[in-house]
């Protein structure tokens, strides 16, 4: 027992080391393509790391919580390690197939087959890795084994504190990472509290209710007290809150569209289908129905969450895959016969296995196409940020470039909003008031803006009338020119 133990675990540190290299491509030792989000993140726990507050002097709109995720790795090597940030995601993942290791073992199913069919579908949709919803997992993941450790037995407990303790951190986890995130986990314990109602079950739901609401504040305090001490909680709010909802509604794509005619909408479907026959599995085979209706409303809400933007990134998607999981090794106790579920599980192993094969060769060409361009973007942004002097560099701003200039210069920017500055107005004008009364007020020294280059939304008229008065032309690399500011 022991040596398969060791076997299980070491084999998750291999796998989750190995995806991690292929498809984490924006951080990958293997040779990072520094992707858009992820380069925000990398700037964001740079600037942390050096000193800058939360919100109110390096800006996002994801949660407060994402913000200690990349100053971590950051604070830990310096600034701007692409490394070190890969060994945090790798290590995430790593307790994240131990977690579904847990839930094979709870059901009795194939290990290698649950945590292998999670890594294909949360592959491609990755979007490059270091990205919020690949966080968020881990604590769903760990979310629905202590619901399925607590509901999902035949035999009914009444030891549910310590494990509503633990999910109501979860939730919290999952909501300080992004709001959207929290959706497939609080649809999961609405449902598993409401059958308790229906049970009149009120003991349970009492030990319930108190271990969730403890489990809440644990987590939520210290990020309150962190933001306060900042002078950050508004601005947090305003940010992660208000902002974060506000540019969901940004963009015009169709969501009937998508979910009916895309690929996008075809692995929300797949999703919700592995959740839903996962729960009919388990009611089947434990007749658990407060469980197996809290997972149809799960992956409703993991649905959801992947449309409630306009966008339609892929990597909205990542929401649905923990419970997706969970309905997939569901699906592996169908079998009645031991020797049945043994085959069933070693067929789903093999053809996860090739799935991960096929789509890691596309991902490491994709990898190589995408970086092939890397090393002249970088000479150029470096080019230009070597003729911005050292004594002025906390006066520096590159506006509307993509965010991987400041990791390829290896600068950081002196206004909070610090990226894509029309596109965050463009949900409230409020950003846009501001960058321009910062211009007026208190300028950066030196800029670098596109050269040359067609992009939408043009300039806001205020900002580009000062560009033309207030500044002059430095240099120009590639496709950005380096301006100052006139004496």
């Amino acid at each position: 027992m022991k040596k398969r133990n060791g076997l299980e675990i070491g084999g998750a540190l291999i796998l989750a080391f190995a995806f991690s290299l292929i498809f984490y491509i924006c951080n990958t030792p293997l040779g990072p393509v520094i992707g858009s989000d992820s380069a925000m993140y990398l700037t964001m726990g740079t600037a942390l790391a050096h000193g800058y507050a939360p919100y109110t002097e390096i800006f996002d709109h994801k949660g407060p919580l994402l913000f200690l995720v990349e100053w971590l790795p950051q604070a830990l090597s310096g600034g701007y390690s692409m490394t070190a940030v890969f060994v945090q995601e790798a290590i995430v993942l790593f307790l994240g197939l131990l977690v579904l290791r847990a839930i094979a073992k709870e059901l009795g199913v194939n290990v290698w087959a649950v945590q292998l069919l999670y890594l294909c579908l949360t592959g491609f949709i990755s979007s490059g890795g270091n990205l919020n919803e690949e966080y968020a997992n881990l604590p769903a993941l760990f979310a629905l084994y202590l619901a399925l450790k607590a509901f999902g037995r035949k035999e009914k407990t009444d030891r549910l504190f310590l494990p509503a303790v633990g999910m109501g951190a979860c939730a919290m986890a999952a909501l300080l990472l992004r709001a959207n995130n929290v959706l497939p986990q609080a649809a999961l314990v609405l449902v598993l509290a409401l059958s308790l109602m229906v049970k009149k079950d009120w003991k349970r739901l009492g030990t319930c209710a108190g271990g969730y609401v403890l489990g809440l504040v644990a987590c939520v305090l210290p990020v309150v007290l962190w933001l306060a001490s900042e002078g950050a909680l508004y601005e947090s709010f305003y940010g992660s809150i208000l902002h974060n909802f506000m540019y969901t509604e940004a963009g015009g794509g169709s969501r009937v569209q998508m979910l009916l005619h895309s690929a996008y909408g075809y692995r929300a479907m797949l999703m919700a289908a592995l959740s839903c026959l996962g729960a009919y599995a388990l009611y089947k085979t434990r007749h658990t129905t407060a469980l197996s209706t809290a997972m149809v409303a799960a992956a409703a809400a993991g649905g959801l969450s992947a449309f409630l933007s306009h966008k339609f990134y892929n990597h909205y998607l990542m929401i649905g895959a923990p419970t997706a999981a969970l309905g997939a090794a569901a699906i592996l106790t169908l079998p009645k016969s031991v020797d049945a579920k043994k085959r069933l599980g070693a067929a789903a192993t093999a053809v996860c296995a090739c799935v991960l094969v096929v789509s890691g060769v596309k991902m490491n060409s994709m990898r190589l196409e995408k970086g092939a361009n890397l090393p002249q973007f970088t000479a150029d942004a470096q080019s230009l940020m070597e003729q911005v002097p050292e004594a002025e560099r906390d006066s520096f701003m590159a506006y509307r470039v993509e965010p991987k200039w400041y990791v390829a210069a290896k600068a950081l920017p002196s206004m909070r909003f610090y990226f894509l500055q029309e596109i965050l107005a463009q949900v409230d004008p409020a950003v846009m008031d501001e960058i321009v009364e910062t211009f007026e007020t208190n300028p950066p020294h030196y800029l670098v803006i596109f050269y040359n280059r067609p992009y939408e939304p043009p300039y806001d008229p205020r900002v580009q009338e000062i560009f033309d008065t207030q500044y002059e032309f430095v240099d120009a690399a590639g496709q950005y020119q380096l301006l100052r500011l006139r004496q």
